[in-house]
């Protein structure tokens, strides 16, 4: 399996934000630039917002997502 190596990375930090956390994805992956990972970490979530990340993910491989109980 070879990896593919991104020119850029963004990182988002979350916690509770599922209200906003769809339109702001959607934002950072439909940017003219493409070659990117989008890392998203979610500090322990209560709100499904750790689920939509996942549903994210599985659509499109550039999302690496990092789950985490709050700390």
């Amino acid at each position: 399996m070879v990896l593919a190596v991104s020119r850029l990375s963004v990182v988002m930090s979350v916690f509770n934000a599922k209200r906003f956390l769809e339109s702001a994805i959607r934002s950072i992956l439909n940017q003219t630039f493409a070659d990117f990972e989008l890392l998203i970490l979610d500090d322990g979530s209560t709100d499904r917002s750790a689920d939509l990340i996942l549903q994210f993910s599985q659509q499109d491989p550039r999302i690496r997502p990092f789950l985490r109980g709050n700390g």
